[in-house]
């Protein structure tokens, strides 16, 4: 309990330090693109590229009108970008800012935390496409959209606890970031981002398994105006539970090691 109680007292003061994270994610979106005639906005028009150009090659392979296969992809792809950069960019969260955490005592959790917030800007420049694209293919939005809210939360509490130990890990073990770039990639592909759930029966692996596909659910779902499966919150909420109790274990013991594998 003493270690879980020394992990909770970090990601507390992790928020407490909202000033500082919420500058410095700031700062990394706009420095990005500071010389740039359209700035910030690339975010969006990279995405909506990869949306339509990818929508019109897949609604042919799989058969499907693209008023009906834009939306799933869309939606898919933007939610996709904000799981998959904020895991993979959380195994340097403390690599990246090894010059301020050697002069500043801040909480650990304050840069995990940074990078949270920065790609949770990125994800807000990518959240413009979709109500656009929802006018061009007709798409109801009705009142399950309310669940998205509680949905990103959910998933952004799981984001949050395996971005700590990875940042922890990566700070120890230099080949982590690589492998779990690797792990992400072919997350992509078993995940369904660009075919349907519903392709694929109810009890698959790749539904029930994988985490992925549970908080895709959660938040894509309200979205496209339909109920969100109540075993992917049931999934969620265990890993919550579990994944939480283990990172803050895992912190208590070894966060502060962190400046000295640095």
């Amino acid at each position: 309990m003493g270690l879980i109680a020394g992990g909770a007292a970090d990601v507390v003061g992790g928020f407490g330090a909202w000033r500082m994270w919420w500058m410095l994610a700031k700062n990394d979106v706009v420095r990005r693109y500071r010389r740039s005639r359209v700035g910030q906005l690339w975010l969006t028009l990279s995405m909506a590229v990869m949306i339509f150009g990818m929508g019109g090659i897949y609604a042919s392979l799989f058969g499907t009108s693209i008023a009906d296969y834009l939306p799933h992809l869309g939606t898919g792809l933007v939610l996709w970008g904000l799981m998959s950069q904020t895991i993979n960019e959380s195994c340097s969260s403390f690599t990246d800012n090894d010059s301020i955490i050697r002069q500043v005592a801040l909480p650990r959790f304050t840069y995990l935390l940074r990078t949270i917030a920065r790609n949770l800007f990125i994800f807000a420049h990518n959240l413009i496409i979709l109500p656009v694209l929802f006018l061009v293919t007709g798409t109801v939005i009705d009142w399950h959209i309310l669940l998205f809210v509680p949905g990103l939360l959910l998933v952004l509490a799981n984001l949050a606890w395996i971005g700590y130990l990875l940042a922890i890990l990566s700070a120890r073990f230099r080949d982590i970031p690589q492998i779990v770039a690797s792990i992400v990639q072919v997350a992509f592909f078993v995940s369904p981002v660009v075919f349907k759930p519903s392709q694929l029966r109810v009890d698959h692996p790749v539904l029930v398994l994988n985490p992925f596909a549970s908080m895709l659910d959660v938040m894509r779902e309200p979205l496209l105006g339909h109920p969100p499966s109540a075993t992917s919150y049931v999934i969620l909420l265990g890993l919550l539970v579990a994944g939480w109790l283990v990172a803050l274990a895992f912190s208590g013991k070894y966060s502060h090691r962190v400046v000295y594998w640095l």
